[in-house]
């Protein structure tokens, strides 16, 4: 299930995203806000197939999907 179009991530994610591009590899091209919003409304096998923004509206849910979006880029999980 997409996310409505009209629903913004948080920029501070998006700004992540871009970050985490930008020191990984070659950013030109990328759209940091375009992929955030495709894997927002993705489930998430290590959120228990829950979507990011489902984990997003709880209370520690912006610091949990930071966690796992630093996680993928140095290749570790918990």
């Amino acid at each position: 299930m997409a996310l409505p179009n009209d629903v913004r991530p948080p920029k501070i994610l998006t700004d992540l995203v871009q970050q985490i591009v930008t020191e990984s590899g070659n950013p030109e091209g990328f759209n940091a806000e375009v992929w955030l919003q495709k894997w927002l409304a993705s489930p998430i096998p290590a959120f228990g197939n829950r979507r990011p923004w489902d984990i997003l509206q709880e209370p520690e849910g912006l610091a949990l999907v930071q966690a796992m979006l630093l996680q993928s880029q140095s290749g570790s999980y918990a």
